[in-house]
């Protein structure tokens, strides 16, 4: 893993640990990502938040950044605004891990800790720390739920169900972090004339349905196991359609 600070003077190495204020991460293969226009939109509206001074900035580090990318190998980068004095933003390069189909849940035992979801990155430490919870648990994920037992998402990842052929998100009353996996599946299945909602839901609820868990890194994964819950979860019969669709979103670095 190699960060880089971004300067006037453009990119140079750093080793800083800081407080992440905003971060965006995308998977990358062969120079190729993903809806990477909904990607650079959420980081300059997450930006403006933040510290609304640098939203101009954001744009030109995003461009940047992706520009420095290698446009081979299969990489999992991440831009952020960081808390290093002043704020400023760094580019990170990981080498991204294995990306697989199916994937094993665990209910994090608590009600959601986190306290800030206006944007993607504050909360990421503690996501990556819930997650290797759930690893010790012998799981992939950990599924987050609200005071009142309603999912929300994971701690790292997004969660959609099917009620037949309509596709189903938590409610939009329970907090979640915006998704850009989420919203690319959601316009996919629109596009596609297929019904859409958001409700509440517990784990039971999903039981004998398909269950998707979204990321921008794995992208669909199908729930094959739910530990507490239930091994009786559908196949992924839609899962074939809409990677077809995804795939479409790519495109080429600059």
């Amino acid at each position: 893993m190699e960060s880089w600070l971004f300067t006037q003077q453009g990119f140079v190495p750093t080793q800083r640990n800081s407080k992440l204020l905003v971060a965006d991460s995308f998977l990358l293969v062969d120079g190729q990502v993903r809806s990477i226009d909904k990607h650079l939109d959420r980081f300059r509206f997450s930006v403006a938040l933040k510290h609304p001074a640098l939203e101009q900035e954001a744009a030109t580090f995003f461009q940047a950044a992706l520009e420095m990318l290698p446009k081979s190998g299969t990489w999992f980068p991440r831009l952020a605004l960081s808390s290093v004095e002043p704020d400023s933003f760094v580019l990170t390069l990981r080498k991204a891990p294995e990306i697989t189909d199916t994937v094993i849940l665990w209910t994090y035992p608590e009600p959601d800790p986190r306290q800030d979801l206006s944007v993607k990155g504050p909360e990421l430490e503690l996501g990556a720390v819930m997650r290797e919870q759930a690893v010790t648990q012998g799981a992939d994920e950990a599924i987050l739920l609200s005071k009142d037992g309603f999912i929300s998402e994971g701690s790292l990842s997004s969660l959609v169900w099917w009620e037949g052929e309509t596709l189903v998100a938590p409610s939009d009353e329970i907090p979640w972090l915006e998704s850009v996996t989420r919203q690319e599946v959601f316009e996919v299945a629109q596009s596609l004339g297929i019904i859409t909602q958001t409700k509440k839901a517990k784990p039971e609820d999903l039981i004998g349905k398909e269950v998707w868990l979204l990321s921008s890194l794995q992208g669909i994964r199908v729930v094959k196991s739910w530990l507490g819950v239930s091994d009786n979860f559908a196949e992924g019969h839609h899962v074939s359609l809409f990677e077809k669709r995804l795939k479409l979103l790519e495109s080429h670095l600059p």
